[in-house]
């Protein structure tokens, strides 16, 4: 990789994009990012724009809802307790 280069702010928002990330996936987003922008001309939004493209690339799934206990309409266990008859 070559080097690119880029304002002290410009830098921030990739640093704050990838702090947001684990930590396993923090260079990797970083080497994303300059990939998106090679070739190109450097300026704020084409640095927002390869940090939007690079953070789909590091989505996870959003977790499947579980309900709270108090909007469930029967226990999870079978057995009613003692306390309750």
């Amino acid at each position: 990789m070559s080097p690119i280069s880029i304002t002290e702010p410009q830098f921030l928002a990739i640093a704050n994009a990838a702090a947001a990330l684990c930590p396993s996936d923090r260079d990797r987003f970083v080497a994303a990012v300059h990939a998106e922008l090679a070739g190109q001309p450097i300026g704020d939004g084409s640095i927002g724009r390869a940090i939007r493209i690079a953070q789909i690339k590091f989505s996870h799934p959003e977790p499947e809802p579980v309900p709270s206990r108090w909007d469930r309409s029967t226990p999870p266990f079978e057995k009613i307790s003692k306390a309750a008859i």
